[in-house]
């Protein structure tokens, strides 16, 4: 679970006005960034139902072939000349 830093920001040492607390609108836009980045929703939806190992490993098959063919058209795409078709 990600922490996410809730206190007021950090004021210059000579500013004497008293901190105020994050508004909670503020904090929850923080949370959700944070948890968006380090991927949580995505990981419990793949874990929401089970996987059999068949399955998985026929998903992560495709995975990696799909990758390999993007690769493959972005190296194509990069190295054919533009002047003919």
């Amino acid at each position: 679970m990600p922490t996410v830093n809730l206190s007021p920001r950090k004021r210059h040492p000579k500013d004497k006005r008293p901190s105020k607390p994050m508004p909670f609108d503020i904090a929850l836009r923080k949370f959700r960034k944070q948890c968006e980045k380090a991927g949580i929703v995505q990981e419990v939806r793949k874990r929401e139902f089970y996987e059999k190992p068949t399955a998985k490993r026929k998903r992560k098959k495709a995975d990696a072939k799909s990758r390999q063919l993007k690769q493959m058209r972005m190296e194509n795409q990069y190295n054919s000349p533009r002047g003919r078709r």
